[in-house]
């Protein structure tokens, strides 16, 4: 990925484009008083690096926006990383409901991916809907949407469908009823943490605009973390869980 980046990206940050600009004028004209910001710091590569790597980190103390989305994507991937492991205990031998096999257990994933793709089938309306207060927008004299606008995915139940599918899982995840039901709440789930990555990375880049990298790189610092600890902590969890169904329902 770094070498189709690399590659095949066209560089976006202002200042620099700024400076080929100036580099290009001063090449048309002759005239070396065309010159970007950039150039006249004179910074070195090490001390932009050193703002670059502590930026983050000084977001993150300053900015509740940063916080709050960093706390409720850690909270969304937790769930969805301790499912690499829980699938056995919900669909698996493991937690002796369904009895599948290893095989099947992965094929269960399909339900996310199939909530992924019902949450793509929003873009084309939400779309529509920028077309649309963009041209009000700039009937009144703007020129770009407000990073509110980004909300929309979340709204559309993306929040909503979270709790609801975790909820829907967990209480007909049993013997007695069909397999199909916990399933269809995990392709709720999938459309879910979709909806609400989108909304977070839009709103996110929309505010800080060429500070968005060092916002994103903070929020996907703290939720990797904590989401990747927990994979340790989730085999643990599902036992006891598993232990209080087996001794609430009368076995020994």
């Amino acid at each position: 990925m770094l070498i189709l980046v690399v590659l095949f990206q066209p560089e976006t940050y202002p200042p620099v484009l700024l400076k080929w600009k100036a580099k290009h004028l001063r090449e048309l004209t002759g005239d070396q008083r065309y010159c970007a910001e950039i150039e006249i710091r004179q910074q070195t590569f090490l001390h932009r690096l050193k703002r670059a790597l502590y930026r983050p980190f000084l977001l993150t103390a300053r900015e509740p926006i940063i916080i709050c989305i960093a706390l409720y994507l850690t909270v969304i991937y937790i769930v969805l990383f301790t499912f690499l492991d829980g699938y056995d205990f919900v669909f698996g031998v493991t937690g002796g409901i369904h009895n599948l096999g290893p095989g099947l257990v992965g094929t269960c994933f399909l339900g996310i991916i199939v909530g992924l793709f019902g949450a793509s089938a929003l873009v084309p309306l939400i779309y529509k809907w920028a077309k649309r207060d963009l041209k009000k927008i700039q009937e009144q004299g703007g020129d770009r949407l407000p990073p509110e606008f980004r909300l929309w995915y979340s709204m559309l139940s993306g929040s909503a469908a979270i709790p609801v599918s975790l909820f829907w899982m967990g209480w007909t995840d049993d013997s007695n009823i069909s397999i199909w039901s916990p399933l269809a709440a995990s392709a709720l789930f999938g459309y879910g943490i979709l909806c609400v990555f989108i909304t977070s990375y839009q709103y996110i880049i929309d505010s800080y605009e060429i500070y968005a990298a060092s916002a994103l790189a903070s929020i996907t610092l703290i939720r990797y973390l904590a989401a990747g600890g927990m994979t340790i902590v989730g085999i643990p969890m599902y036992k006891v869980g598993l232990l209080e169904t087996v001794l609430s329902s009368g076995h020994r």
